[in-house]
């Protein structure tokens, strides 16, 4: 059903109201409910800024201020038992996949994850 069209599934729905009529009241509710929804969806404009805001707000009241202990140490300083390399790709964090929490990891993100090897003769010269 996901793949179909639009217009298919309109069609689908017209064939099931004719074959079986006494379903048409619940189509109608739930045809309103669907309207309204879309309509609600569609009427605010996506803004970067706020979702910024509102993610160091939800951050700072459900992590943050629950976590004073913990955030207390942190800022004292850190001593992650763990250093990964991971892709910049936005689509995967390692802190995520991981399950780490902070001060747990020092992540270091680059295009293909690539760690140059090391030369003790041979050093990057600026």
């Amino acid at each position: 059903m996901a793949a179909e069209s639009y217009e298919e599934t309109i069609a689908t729905l017209t064939r099931l109201l004719q074959e079986k009529a006494e379903l048409g009241g619940i189509a109608a509710v739930k045809i309103k409910q669907l309207t309204a929804e879309l309509q609600a969806n569609g009427s605010k404009p996506f803004n970067p800024e706020e979702r910024i805001r509102s993610g160091f707000v939800h951050f700072k009241t459900e992590k943050f201020e629950k976590n004073p202990d913990l955030y207390g140490e942190l800022a004292k300083g850190q001593s992650p038992k763990f250093m990964v390399f991971a892709c910049s790709d936005s689509r995967v964090c390692p802190s995520h996949i991981l399950d780490f929490q902070p001060g747990e990891a020092f992540v270091v993100r680059n295009i293909a994850n690539m760690v140059p090897p090391y030369d003790k003769v041979y050093f990057c010269k600026t």
